[in-house]
């Protein structure tokens, strides 16, 4: 039976100060400089209810669906708390595995709290079985260094501060994709061509004004 594309559907806002605005160009994402090897490590693991891994889940986002739908608003981030960062030892802790080629799901979702936030996505390369991913309230840039996880099917990076949907393009596996409370203004036409399995798509919370 041949695939079906799912149909992207783009719900205009209710309210004047939200109408959408005319096309504009997608923010360039900020470069980032090499982290130390090892930082303070974060107590959080979050896992779905198909997946056997501990569940310390802190985060209270919870979205689904059937069909890819983009929810838009402006929204603005609050300001940084301080950096965290992603290491193997972090890893390994947080899953309580010592082959990273056997983690399944990692949450390293933050509290909305203050306190120290993730900045990177980084050392997750050995992590190539890798079936959830959250990392919902952080610092997060950029979408980047996910290219070994491509059985991935779950990613959540709401509440963060990504300008651009990239880094993604190999994820044929992905079928949920959270996105909410970023600053992503366009939405990229590759997205119901590559990732052919995806059925969610929450991008709530963001400054959309266009398909690119």
């Amino acid at each position: 039976m041949r695939k079906r594309t799912p149909q992207l559907v783009i719900r205009p806002q209710a309210s004047k100060s939200d109408m959408q605005s005319p096309v504009s160009s997608v923010l360039n994402p900020r470069t980032r400089s090499p982290s130390p090897t090892s930082r303070p490590r974060t107590p959080d693991l979050h896992n779905p209810s198909d997946v056997d891994e501990q569940h310390l889940d802190i985060s209270d986002e919870s979205e689904s669906g059937s069909a890819i739908t983009y929810f838009t608003r402006k929204d603005t981030v609050s300001k940084s708390p301080g950096i965290r960062y992603i290491t193997e030892d972090l890893i390994k802790k947080l899953s309580k595995r010592e082959q990273l080629g056997s983690v399944q799901s990692l949450n390293l979702c933050l509290s909305k709290a203050g306190g120290k936030k993730f900045k990177f996505i980084e050392n997750l390369e050995k992590c190539d079985h890798l079936l959830v991913l959250n990392l919902n309230n952080n610092m997060i840039e950029k979408i980047e260094k996910l290219e070994k996880q491509i059985k991935l099917r779950e990613l959540s990076l709401s509440y963060n501060r990504i300008c651009k949907i990239e880094g993604l393009e190999h994820m044929v596996n992905l079928q949920n994709l959270m996105l909410a409370g970023n600053y992503i203004e366009q939405i990229p036409a590759w997205i119901g061509k590559k990732l052919r399995s995806l059925r969610v798509l929450n991008l709530k919370q963001n400054n959309i004004t266009s398909k690119n």
